[in-house]
Order: C-alpha cells, then structure tokens, then sequence
C-alpha cells in the first residue's frame, strides 16, 4: 500500500511538472523570436512608418557608420551605460535587434527579458546575415 502510494505521488508530480514546466518556459520566451535576415526584411517592411517598431542596433559607432539598417537607432552594447539606456526605452513598443553576428544582441536578450519588453525581435545572424542574403544598408 505504501509504495502504490509513493508511485501515485511521484506519477502526480511527474505529470505536475510536464505541464508546469513547458508553459513556463513558453511564456518566458514568447516576448522573444529570432528571426533570419528575410523574416526580419519582411518583419521590417510590415511596419514602415509604425513609431511602435524600432530598429535598434547594438554594434559599436565605427560599426554602425561602415552600414546599418534603415532607420535603426543606435545603442554601443560595449557602452557602460547599455543596461540604462535600453532600460529608458519604451518597454511597450516592438524592437528588432541586431549586431554584427548575432552574439551581442543574442546576450542582450537576458535584459530585455529582465526588463519585461512586450515584444522583441532578434535577428539572430546579425548584419553579416544579413549582407549575405544582399539585403539593403545606409551608409
């Protein structure tokens, strides 16, 4: 009797957890979605002229003037001041995130989940993607 007890309680816990768990995690990342170069184009074409969207490039300024996205503000990840920056931003409205790579702004999506974003993009191969796919950039 005891351990048809204990096989119940650990089955319960068990199911608990495998339903528990998953639905944590989704809501966890659902502010958050990595995006290739095309999605991120196609993302970018949906809201032209949407002053909710922003394009936020987190490369350094010599990084940014050698060709940047259309219309993407700049914030230095390297900068000490990053973590207050993107704290002051509007924390309802879309971002798209970008580097170089994909690394920084990969690292940079544990603050923008710290600070409760609602919505942000990532476009997880960076600018060299995105020049791979021969998509346009200001210069």
């Amino acid at each position: 009797m005891q351990r048809k007890l204990t096989g119940y309680i650990i089955l319960l816990f068990i199911i608990l957890f495998g339903f528990i768990l998953p639905s944590c995690q989704a809501k966890q990342e659902q502010n958050i979605t990595a995006l290739s170069p095309k999605e991120a184009s196609n993302l970018i074409e949906k809201h032209k002229g949407d002053s909710d969207f922003v394009i936020l490039d987190i490369r350094t300024p010599g990084e940014y003037q050698s060709g940047h996205l259309q219309n993407a503000v700049m914030i230095d990840f390297y900068s000490k001041s990053f973590a207050d920056e993107i704290g002051h931003l509007d924390k309802e409205k879309s971002y798209l995130v970008y580097c170089r790579s994909g690394n920084r702004s990969a690292r940079s999506m544990d603050l923008f989940r710290k600070l409760q974003f609602q919505k942000v993009y990532h476009l997880s191969t960076g600018i060299n993607g995105w020049n791979s796919e021969g998509l346009p950039l200001v210069k």
